[in-house]
């Protein structure tokens, strides 16, 4: 029979019987356990409650030395399991699996990692705060790429040279010795793990710079002394099958992996530089699943403008919008919902990005004469019934786009303007007549990305009033608005910011419209008539998402009002 912990603990004499009746009584009023009652209150130590946990389940408690556990039997059980149960493999003893765990009396757990591993587990107590600490040690990938640097340098010196300057070269290292391939892994893990978009290694006259791209801001991980950097990048081409011997031209090449259990596709750029190699790596998700309108996060207001749009037989939509908008993905998403067995979609794109099963996509090569245009003109002879262009960037390209929307296609591309109404004046640009624009355009996305207030450490704040005003509209100044921002925790490194929202700005093309571009109308006077026929601005919504507590004021007028 197992006996209560209260009786546990005060045979232990962790607490006295008053201390015990009186959290009985706090527990009887409230939901909660009774060991975090008592921690709650001081009258016991996180190390005197997981003690008292084990004896109560009846194992052994352990103070262990992290230091002495082999890293190769920790890879035992996946991070995901080991991170979300709060266990560890620390040891093999009498051919049982020495499991420590915060909760040793999970029997669900226990039989999880008999079955992972084929080992008849033993579990083991230990405090939350030993296993957090081990956590960070072993899996934070910072710590694990500084302490590889650490014993890089270790082999050097036994080796002989003392030598501690960056331009010493170091020893021979090859791209698949473990010290590189460690660092490299530890590299791409540390920029998964938060959420990078991007990692790049650039290097400097003293040192070798690591940064990751995290919710469209570039954030420093770590340094590598310059002397390793060949061996690095190496190992990178290896990964991407790249030519080792080449260091004079660019390079690009293509990475998959499969890391926390998500599958994804690294597109590796290499590039010299007066330094040395600069790295640049792309991380993409694979798979479709990302691929929704829900996810992606439109409004519902927007999203059935969008699909007035995409339900059109044929004609011209753009999406429109700085590099780093998510223009790719909104598309994407254009093509995920349009993809159907009776339609046949064709993509030419620079590069492909994902790549989506059911549609045909081409990758441009204008070595081999296939631009932009030149495989638009192909591809329209493939019977399509949806074209989606990468990019629409000269005239030829607009003026077969164009064409294409005119002659029974759905047209599908992206463009750079600073609004949607800007569409117009870039096309006017490129030499395409207006009433062509007016016969051909359906509609047109323009969207911006803004940081996401973090849930767990978001707060009320007060907002400059220099970014109140440029913000905030006139009318809604004295509304009595509350504003909130993130303070910084763990969950956001810091940054108080987790994830990102997209901002669009849908204009619809209606009869109006259409009669005003084809009239050469000023782009202001579209604009007035496009928010009379309910065109939602960029600014008016930021203001939204603002006022909804999800984004700062601060935020949405870096990105949107500029």
């Amino acid at each position: 029979m197992i006996p209560r912990l209260g009786t546990v603990l005060v045979n232990r004499g962790l607490i006295t019987q008053e201390a015990l009746e009186a959290a009985l009584v706090v527990r009887r009023n409230e939901d909660a356990l009774l060991g975090e009652i008592l921690l709650r209150q001081g009258a016991i130590t996180e190390e005197g409650l997981s003690g008292a946990l084990a004896e109560q389940h009846g194992v052994e408690y352990r103070t262990v030395d992290w230091e002495t556990v082999d890293s190769q039997l920790i890879h035992l059980v996946p991070e995901s399991l080991i991170r979300a149960r709060l266990v560890l493999p620390i040891a093999v003893e009498d051919q049982k699996l020495i499991l420590a765990m915060v909760t040793p009396d999970d029997l669900d757990t226990i039989s999880e990692v008999e079955l992972l591993t084929g080992y008849c587990v033993e579990p083991v107590g230990v405090s939350s705060g030993q296993m957090l600490f081990a956590l960070e040690q072993y899996f934070d990938e910072n710590v694990t790429a500084q302490q590889t640097l650490i014993d890089m340098r270790v082999d050097e010196i036994r080796s002989g040279n003392t030598d501690t300057t960056d331009d010493h070269p170091i020893q021979d290292y090859d791209p698949n010795d473990a010290p590189v391939v460690r660092l490299v892994n530890s590299v791409i893990s540390g920029g998964v793990r938060i959420r990078a978009s991007d990692i790049h290694m650039e290097p400097q006259a003293n040192e070798v710079r690591v940064r990751y791209r995290v919710d469209g801001e570039l954030q420093e991980f770590m340094t590598i002394p310059r002397r390793i950097i060949s061996a690095v990048v190496s190992r990178i081409k290896v990964m991407a099958d790249m030519d080792i011997t080449e260091y004079r031209n660019p390079q690009d090449g293509h990475i998959s992996l499969s890391e926390e259990g998500r599958l994804l596709d690294l597109r590796v750029s290499v590039i010299p530089t007066v330094c040395g190699e600069k790295v640049a790596i792309r991380v993409l998700e694979r798979g479709t699943s990302q691929f929704n309108f829900k996810r992606l996060g439109f409004p519902e207001y927007e999203f059935h403008r969008i699909q007035r749009m995409i339900s059109r037989p044929h004609g011209m939509i753009l999406v429109t919008g700085p590099t780093g908008s998510g223009k790719s993905t909104t598309l994407y998403t254009v093509l995920a919902e349009l993809n159907q067995p009776n339609r046949n979609i064709v993509t030419v794109e620079d590069p492909v990005e994902y790549q989506l099963e059911g549609i045909n996509q081409i990758q441009v090569d204008a070595e081999f004469g296939l631009g932009f245009a030149s495989s638009l003109k192909y591809l329209l002879r493939q019977d399509p019934d949806v074209v989606m262009v990468g990019e629409i960037r000269d005239r030829e390209t607009a003026e077969i786009a164009v064409q294409a929307a005119q002659t029974g296609h759905l047209l599908l591309s992206t463009m750079h303007t600073n609004d949607a109404v800007g569409i117009v004046t870039r096309f006017a640009d490129l030499g395409v007549d207006s009433f062509l624009i007016a016969d051909a355009l359906v509609g047109v996305a323009a969207q911006r990305l803004v940081r996401r207030n973090c849930e767990k450490c978001k707060e009320e704040y007060e907002p400059t009033p220099a970014a109140l005003r440029a913000v905030v509209p006139d009318k809604c100044q004295d509304n009595g608005y509350k504003f909130f921002r993130g303070t910084g925790c763990n969950k956001c490194s810091g940054s108080g910011f987790h994830g990102r929202l997209p901002i669009f700005e849908t204009l619809v093309i209606t009869l109006r419209l259409k009669e005003a571009i084809e009239r050469n109308t000023s782009t202001s006077e579209i604009r007035a008539i496009a928010e009379e026929e309910g065109m939602i601005t960029l600014a008016a919504a930021g203001f939204d998402r603002v006022r909804a507590g999800e984004t700062t004021v601060e935020e949405v007028r870096q990105k949107i009002i500029g």
